[in-house]
């Protein structure tokens, strides 16, 4: 799906009209009846129409920038009443336009001849780009507006889009995110985040440095001190992309690093400088399992940011949990990091779950790309690794990170891995079925089991179905198979 343009009004204002560092920012609150993002806390602003027109925009910036400037303003306007137009500038009398509606009224101020804007004017950063899998996606422009007293300003509130409008302070509104108690996305988090980190001004041109190029996403921000870099997997595999995670606020832990290579290496220096330079701290890099596109690059991080590796382990549980934990920035809300371990797709791999914002990182015991290999001559067990799944399901999982792919934003946690769970024993009930039907030969389990698959992971299909079998012969069930490469197998 092709991005649609759209602008939003990052309206800022120093507290109680001081000097104070950290300012104020006006927020909404969606309506839960909006298709996109609803219920979320966000900036004003919305998609771009055919009539939000840039001709009154002078400056150097393309059209495209200057047409989601005017979005940006139109959308502001009918979502608060406030347009950053001096009254004075303004032709018409607003109270000419009672029983008009804000898109009228702004059209009518805006073809008055008298507003000039200029881009130079409005900082902004963008574009952000909605992910793959929204049902919607946008390419969003945060233009950076200080609010004025004698600026336009009409009590407009539209209960379609808007129940709330509120000014916050951007740490206080990330402290809510971090309970839980409001939901933020991606570009709002990071931007209210710049604004407690940094001044206004050196805030706004940090921001200026957008987080991809080319509508490559290779960053995921969905939940407060939770940070997702999808990097590039090995070419012999079929997946396209393995999931680093960074967990924390002001301490952080980095979770599967990923390959040793130079393109995964140069998108995570270039973030994980970032953070440093935000202020942040890396307190240990550590990792679900070992499998090179996961921990490749463990030790070349650990050199170079001088962290230790912390093996999962080795982290001793606490005396009030059976399950050890890493608490990172313990002095106010803290988050805490459960280590489990789920082993299956290897022996030792391990899942790690985030109590307060309920995220579970699952390495490879979910994917969003295709099935886990559970491979028995790698040392995989599929009886412990549907073991692993059980202990999962018994957690409550708002967000799960899978170790490949998108993660699950449109559907909880559980559900995946009751899914994952039935899966499984849909395909243990195909082999027994086969079996019973006659089946003597691995060709011909292959053949009926796996009948869903394309032949390039046939050869995947095979493990599978070796891990299942070993699987059955634990649990008693006896079963004769009289190819030569069966009798290879047990």
């Amino acid at each position: 799906m092709i991005p649609k343009l759209a602008g939003v009004c990052v309206l800022w204002r120093r507290k109680d009209n001081t000097s104070s560092e950290e300012v104020e920012v006006l927020m909404i609150k969606r309506t839960q009846t909006l298709v996109f993002l609803p219920g979320h806390h966000a900036f004003p602003g919305g998609s771009i129409e055919d009539n939000d027109d840039p001709s009154i925009v002078a400056g150097d910036q393309p059209q495209k920038i200057k047409k989601a400037l005017m979005g940006a303003l139109r959308e502001t306007f009918e979502e608060v009443g406030y347009l950053p137009f001096p009254r004075e500038v303004v032709a018409c009398n607003l109270s000419d336009h009672i029983g008009k509606s804000p898109t009228e009224i702004f059209h009518n101020l805006v073809n008055s001849k008298t507003i000039k804007l200029d881009i130079r004017n409005y900082p902004f950063t963008g574009p952000w780009i909605t992910p793959p899998g929204y049902p919607l996606r946008f390419e969003t422009y945060f233009f950076f507006i200080e609010w004025k007293e004698n600026y336009i300003s009409v009590d407009i509130l539209s209960p379609k889009e808007v129940e709330l409008v509120e000014w916050v302070k951007p740490s206080d509104i990330l402290e809510r995110w971090h309970k839980r108690e409001v939901s933020l996305s991606t570009p709002v988090a990071y931007i209210l985040e710049h604004l407690i980190l940094f001044p206004i001004e050196r805030a706004i041109s940090e921001l200026k440095v957008i987080p991809w190029t080319d509508n490559k996403y290779s960053y995921f921000h969905p939940r407060a001190g939770i940070h997702i870099f999808p990097l590039p997997c090995p070419e012999e595999t079929f997946f396209h992309n393995i999931n680093c995670v960074i967990v924390g606020g002001k301490e952080l832990l980095i979770i599967d690093p990923g390959m040793e290579d130079t393109e995964s290496v140069r998108e995570l220096l270039y973030w994980f400088e970032h953070l440093t330079k935000l202020g942040l701290k890396f307190i240990g890099v550590t990792y679900t399992h070992l499998h090179k596109d996961h921990a490749g690059s463990i030790g070349l991080i650990s050199r170079y940011f001088n962290i230790p590796i912390i093996s999962p382990d080795k982290v001793l549980p606490t005396s009030s949990n059976k399950f050890s934990c890493i608490e990172l920035d313990k002095e106010k809300y803290p988050w805490i990091v459960k280590i489990l371990p789920t082993p299956g797709h290897t022996p030792t791999h391990y899942s790690f779950y985030e109590t307060t914002t309920k995220t579970l990182v699952a390495g490879d015991m979910v994917s969003a790309e295709g099935p886990v290999v559970v491979n028995p001559d790698e040392g995989g067990d599929m009886g412990k690794y549907m073991d692993s799944l059980a202990l999962l399901s018994e957690i409550d999982i708002d967000l799960l990170i899978p170790g490949h792919g998108i993660p699950f934003f449109f559907i909880k946690g559980n559900q995946v891995i009751y899914n994952l769970i039935e899966h499984r024993k849909r395909r243990e009930e195909k082999i027994l079925n086969a079996l019973n039907k006659g089946a003597s030969s691995i060709q011909e389990l292959l053949s009926i089991v796996y009948d869903d698959i394309p032949q390039t992971r046939i050869e995947l299909a095979k493990q599978q179905l070796k891990a299942h079998l070993i699987h059955l012969k634990s649990k008693g069930i006896s079963f004769s198979l009289t190819d030569d490469e069966s009798r290879e197998w047990f």
